[in-house]
């Protein structure tokens, strides 16, 4: 791994065994509201915990079935209000959802009216902005970080699984297209730089007809001069796993890079279910 900050501690991978999930028997603590916006729905949730004031921190997932988006913010120990988005499969739906340049921030107004009737001020607006993704959901955040104003209320993004490409049909051998890796490279000089969180948790399953994850996170990397590097087993319990282990990392600032085991659909679904442990090893440093 790369400690260019010594000084400070560096999250901890967490460990990715596989994980049967199921909705749970009983109700959410929270109210849970399905909000139609132009051509799309998204489902909104408030936590009973959640103590309204005048900056509301909007936590936003991309990709999985919402009840698993939901819970896994709540274990978390989430109180702020997330929306789940899920309009169907692939990234292009993903991407295309935000050609609409006004929908984020439409959905920004629909949050801050909801919290207002929960209490907070008249004036209350989204000031953070958190955002998660699972699978094709990078379609939307490719999109949502070319914003500028999302971008700087931007404090975090976690790519679970989450970060593919095309191939560069001019290259000899498979290299990720230029595009697709370099537009990650503004949030993740942010995060190196600390003014953001950015991290990529990736498996090994093969791509065939597209860069595969690993392969556009270890090309991310190599715009900083770097590799990912070898985890030693036995050093983390995320290395003991018989499935699906920590391999690689590289951490740099608030930018890390967590590659795992794994080349089957299990190993790929398996960061979605850990979606809650990842968030757990950011809150467990202090970050944006």
């Amino acid at each position: 791994m790369c400690l260019a900050d010594t000084d400070r501690m560096l999250p901890i991978p967490p460990p990715m065994p596989k994980r049967q999930i199921a909705k749970w028997e009983n109700p959410w603590p929270g109210d849970t509201m399905e909000i139609t916006d132009g051509d799309r729905k998204f489902t909104l949730f408030i936590p009973s915990a959640y103590k309204p004031g005048k900056a509301i921190n909007l936590t936003v997932h991309f990709h999985s079935a919402i009840w698993h988006a939901i819970q896994e913010h709540l274990d978390r120990g989430a109180t702020d209000p997330v929306i789940a988005f899920y309009p169907g499969e692939g990234s292009t739906i993903y991407s295309k959802s935000f050609d609409d340049k006004q929908r984020l921030s439409r959905w920004f107004g629909i949050v801050a009216q909801e919290c207002i009737k929960r209490g907070a001020p008249s004036d209350a607006k989204v000031m953070s902005l958190s955002i998660s993704s699972f699978s094709a959901g990078f379609g939307a955040v490719r999109q949502v970080i070319k914003d500028e104003s999302a971008f700087r209320l931007l404090k975090r993004v976690v790519l679970c699984d989450s970060m593919y490409g095309s191939l560069d049909e001019t290259a000899a051998t498979r290299t990720p297209a230029k595009e697709h890796i370099e537009c990650w490279k503004a949030l993740a000089e942010a995060a190196i730089k600390g003014e953001k969180t950015f991290c990529v948790s990736f498996s090994q399953v093969p791509t065939p007809t597209y860069a595969s994850s690993s392969e556009c996170a270890a090309a991310l990397v190599r715009l900083f001069g770097s590799d990912l590097k070898t985890v030693e087993t036995g050093t983390l319990a995320a290395t003991l796993d018989h499935e699906f282990p920590l391999l690689t990392r590289f951490d740099k600032g608030n930018f890390h890079v967590w590659g795992y085991g794994g080349e089957e659909g299990q190993a790929h679904m398996t960061h979605a279910r850990h979606l809650a442990d990842l968030w757990k090893a950011l809150d467990s440093v202090k970050s944006p």
